[in-house]
């Protein structure tokens, strides 16, 4: 892109092509378009297309202020929009296309990803005292972590987390010598608020990684005009545009429904789309007119 191009540019539409496995292939009836991918999020970008021919042909005086930038690596390490930041893209305004049935995301939940370690001693199950097992060591902190008071907000929504895999010994009739335990928190507060419960709740009673990452929040921008809100209890690569502090406004929006994405049955409904499209060509008037 051109400097010049990448100067003009006030309104940027993104959202991700890549998908989670596995491969689920596109079909459709007269209400819905089937398929992975067809909600999260290909369905947001085919309306942000529309959106964005829509303004050329009825608003072509504010065409060349929109741009569309579509990524990679958001289902896993965000890749794509870290590429994306060395084009120095500067809009005003940010358009995430994400699942949200429609209505604008009053916030984005962060993510702390961490791994808690324990270690035993390994020796025969049948004599308690010849060793020490990581495992039931273990599970006390998980208890306590998952029974933890962790923030609450009615406007943002709950804390919440997941113990997504536990691992450790290796026979039945061993005392485990390792064992760990991989936990995904999703954030209202802030990572260094969570990463300070944490601590206390394990002291010292066992390890803790924090090589996998994580992201605060992002607070997004009331809308431009009435519309609904909700929650976003999800991750996108907005905490990785790295001149989101610059921005004037940032909206997080798109049809369908989160908790239908990744799964099986994968849909999302035709008339919706056509809403969002509606939606989406309404904030670029609204913004840039």
């Amino acid at each position: 892109m051109k400097e010049k191009e990448k100067s003009h540019v006030r309104l940027l539409f993104n959202t991700h092509l890549d998908t989670v496995p596995p491969y689920i292939p596109p079909k459709e009836d007269e209400e819905k378009i089937y398929g992975r991918g067809c909600n999260d999020a290909k369905g947001q970008l085919a309306a942000m297309i529309y959106a964005a021919n829509r303004v050329v042909e009825e608003r072509p005086e504010i065409a060349e202020q929109i741009g569309l930038l579509f990524v990679v690596g958001e289902e896993l390490d965000h890749i794509g929009m870290i590429e994306a930041n060395k084009l120095q893209l500067q809009p005003h305004f940010l358009v995430v296309g994400e699942p949200t049935e429609n209505r604008f995301a009053s916030i984005q939940k962060g993510a702390f990803k961490f791994v808690i370690k324990t270690t035993g001693k390994a020796g025969h199950s049948g004599y308690p005292h010849t060793g020490v097992s990581a495992i039931h060591k273990l599970l006390p902190i998980l208890t306590d972590i998952m029974n933890h008071d962790w923030p609450k907000s009615e406007l943002h929504g709950d804390t919440t987390l997941n113990i997504g895999k536990i691992s450790g010994g290796h026979a039945l009739n061993a005392w485990a010598e390792a064992a760990e335990a991989m936990i995904f928190i999703r954030v209202t507060t802030s990572v260094v608020d969570v990463r300070e419960r944490l601590e206390k709740i394990v002291g010292n009673r066992a390890e803790l990684d924090y090589t996998l990452g994580g992201n605060d929040p992002v607070v997004l921008s009331e809308p431009p005009f009435e519309a609904p809100r909700i929650t976003a209890c999800f991750n996108t690569d907005l905490p990785y545009f790295d001149r989101r502090h610059l921005l004037k406004a940032v909206y997080l929006f798109g049809a369908g429904s989160i908790t239908n994405a990744h799964s099986d049955d994968e849909f999302i409904v035709k008339s919706d789309l056509l809403s969002a499209v509606d939606t989406y060509f309404k904030l670029c008037v609204t913004l840039l007119s």
